[in-house]
């Protein structure tokens, strides 16, 4: 393996384990997660939750790489003032970039699918990605990480994320969100 190949798989993985995410920055968590560790978390649900109908490896692939584009981006919320096209825009632009630094241009692939959910594996794990959400608020507020309770928001949210998308696939994801919401 050659050294700048080596370097850049270092520096990616060191940014995603240094980038933390912005919406529990701008609601003043303490230690908020990073993306890594999002990532991380987004892959487990996959791995516990992906139906025998889904691809499993498929769904953990995607979890995995979901938000690597925020390493040259940066991590935008909804209700960050930018457009969803300039959001994609930004993002396309830095997956691009890791994909010729990894040399895995499959990760264009990867990130296309994800964004336009045009798979049962990729609409599973964006539902998974706004179910983390759901599970982290409520992590943070039940260890007092946050001077506000986040989980209302989070969960409202993702709660709209989530019904929007009628699948068979779903049913154990919407259990969770009505347990979590009920709680």
């Amino acid at each position: 393996m050659r050294q700048n190949l080596i370097e850049n798989i270092i520096s990616a993985l060191g940014k995603m384990k240094d980038l933390k995410r912005s919406g529990w920055i701008k609601r003043e968590v303490i230690n908020p997660e990073s993306d890594a560790e999002h990532c991380y978390s987004v892959a487990m649900l996959a791995w516990l939750l992906a139906p025998n109908s889904l691809n499993k490896e498929h769904c953990l692939e995607l979890a995995l790489t979901h938000d690597l584009a925020e390493i040259y981006s940066g991590d935008y919320t909804p209700v960050d003032d930018i457009s969803k096209e300039e959001k994609y825009r930004r993002e396309y632009e830095g997956i691009c970039k890791l994909a010729s630094e990894l040399e895995k241009l499959e990760l264009i692939d990867l990130f296309k699918e994800f964004e336009a959910r045009e798979t049962l594996e990729a609409s599973f794990v964006y539902c998974l990605d706004k179910l983390d959400n759901i599970v982290t608020a409520s992590w943070y507020d039940n260890n007092h990480r946050s001077p506000q309770k986040l989980l209302p928001e989070f969960s409202n949210y993702a709660h709209r994320c989530i019904t929007a998308i009628d699948n068979e696939q779903l049913s154990e994801i919407k259990e969770i969100l009505t347990y979590i919401r009920n709680k």
